[in-house]
């Protein structure tokens, strides 16, 4: 009896540790197939280590066709409603002025409205002597690279209607996107001819492109300075402002773009 109950005890031990053996081995399993299963996403994801990096710029020159100037009115009097009547006045006809020569409603921005006092500081007194009102209003000239004479009207105009404030005149591009898509098509060829010559020079046969940057373009917008010497005052009278020639120029619209190919 005692040595069938050990021949049980036996048996019932070889059981558990066969047990252990087995979800040992499926433990191990599991680590392997995970560990096997990363080590396949980092190879899919991995680029090839042999390629070759190049950069291309492309420029393309357009001619503005849009110009932006800012006509303003600084006017004083003894109270604040003489100061910004004289104003409102003043920038009206301006605006009405502005609108005669075919420039829309929608291109004329009151850009400022201000009214502040006027101190006069004697005696450490901070006396209110009067008050300065300044109105500005910002006006887009289209279709200036088919003649820029507009421009010039407006800026010598402006003066002429009570304007002793102008800023002007700032030149840009109203669409400049298509432009940048052909300077970007310029930059990839620039880099796929770059890429060839490389290739040829260090005898290395390249493969696809695996890597497309668009890099930041530039778009410069050069102003063109003008201002008038007119007093605060009422304004006005004396002979009439002579136009001055305005010219957009052109500008040069740049885009880079870095291509990485496979080299065979």
């Amino acid at each position: 009896m005692e040595m069938q109950n050990m021949g049980q005890e036996k048996k019932g031990l070889w059981g558990v540790a066969t047990l252990l053996g087995m979800l040992l081995v499926i433990l191990v399993g599991l680590i392997i197939l995970e560990r096997g299963y990363g080590f396949a996403q980092t190879v899919k994801g991995k680029k090839a280590d042999n390629t070759i990096s190049v950069s291309g710029e492309g420029k393309v020159k357009a001619v503005p066709d849009v110009a932006t100037v800012s006509l303003g009115v600084v006017a004083q009097g003894k109270d604040a409603k003489e100061a910004q009547n004289l104003a409102s006045e003043r920038i009206n006809k301006i605006t009405s002025f502005v609108k005669g020569l075919g420039v829309a409603k929608e291109d004329i921005t009151t850009s400022a409205a201000n009214l502040n006092p006027r101190y006069d500081y004697q005696n450490g007194r901070n006396d209110i002597v009067g008050y300065d009102s300044n109105q500005t209003i910002t006006v887009k000239v289209r279709g200036v690279d088919k003649g820029s004479d507009t421009v010039g009207k407006i800026l010598a105009g402006a003066v002429d209607n009570g304007a002793n404030q102008v800023y002007g005149s700032q030149f840009t591009i109203d669409d400049p996107d298509s432009l940048k898509q052909e300077a970007r098509k310029l930059a990839i060829e620039k880099a796929k001819v770059k890429a060839r010559e490389l290739a040829e020079a260090a005898g290395i046969k390249l493969g696809k492109v695996v890597s497309v940057q668009d890099g930041e373009g530039s778009y410069p917008v050069p102003p063109i300075a003008y201002a008038t010497d007119k007093g605060y005052g009422i304004g006005g009278g004396g002979a009439e402002a002579i136009a001055p020639s305005v010219e957009p120029g052109s500008q040069d619209i740049s885009q880079t773009v870095t291509l990485v190919f496979e080299v065979r």
